[in-house]
């Protein structure tokens, strides 16, 4: 069978016509089949970073997402909007653990991200260590130097009388070695004490990112997984891989 799950950790597309004859495909039946899932399904998804119109697949560098809030409404509250992601593509995959059959459908592995940038319009409202912050503005916020960790569980259903593959849950974590935080206008009106939170906020970056990363993490798992179904509830099992 083939892997175009190559695309899938990525993609927003629909139904595909054909692949491309530069996109390596692995076999189910490779022993050696999650080695190449580590080698060939970043390549793949490098290679349609920009998007491709005739497959239907959306854009992946940078990645866009409407919306993603966070944060406990009694403590503080993020509202990101127009969210642009950077840096997703230069993912490493390593130690790929997979099995497709209908009685265990998994794919575990492990990444390295040299960085990924997120640019969005932000509010924030609420309680951030020692200031009270009620401001809204641009916000460039960078991980650097990215582990993470992937858990995909599948299962197979009947369409037009082909098998499918569908994502059932997808638990997403990541941890990066350094944060850098940039709010333009954290404290509304406040140029002087905007910069004063701003440098604050990255001299605790870690500690801060501790407390909302969790929760970004559930975005992302949920984006992804969504963006995976809609491959797979297309393409059916057989067009994903090799023999």
């Amino acid at each position: 069978m083939r892997v175009v799950s190559v695309l899938a950790l990525f993609l927003t597309a629909v139904a595909a016509k054909s692949l491309p004859a530069d996109i390596v495909r692995c076999s189910r039946s490779d022993p050696n089949l999650n080695r190449c899932l580590d080698v060939h399904v970043m390549e793949a998804v490098r290679k349609f970073a920009g998007g491709n119109k005739d497959l239907g697949i959306s854009q992946l560098e940078p990645l866009l997402i409407d919306k993603i809030q966070l944060g406990d409404p009694d403590t503080l509250q993020q509202e990101y909007n127009n969210v642009q992601l950077y840096g997703i593509t230069s993912a490493t995959i390593l130690n790929s653990r997979a099995n497709f059959s209908d009685e265990n459908c998994h794919w575990d592995y492990e990444s390295v991200t040299p960085s990924t940038r997120m640019e969005a319009d932000y509010k924030v409202k609420g309680r951030l260590l020692l200031f009270h912050i009620d401001g809204q503005g641009k916000c460039n916020n960078t991980l650097y130097d990215i582990q993470g960790q992937n858990s995909f569980k599948c299962e197979k259903f009947k369409k037009k009388n082909k098998t499918h593959i569908r994502i059932t849950d997808h638990v997403f974590k990541f941890k990066p070695k350094r944060v850098v935080l940039d709010y333009d206008n954290i404290i509304a009106g406040n140029k002087q004490l905007s910069e004063e939170v701003r440098k604050t906020l990255n001299e605790n970056s870690l500690a801060i990112y501790s407390d909302f990363g969790p929760a970004l993490e559930k975005v992302m798992a949920s984006v992804w997984m969504q963006n995976v179904n809609r491959v797979f509830s297309r393409v059916p099992e057989d067009e994903l891989f090799l023999p």
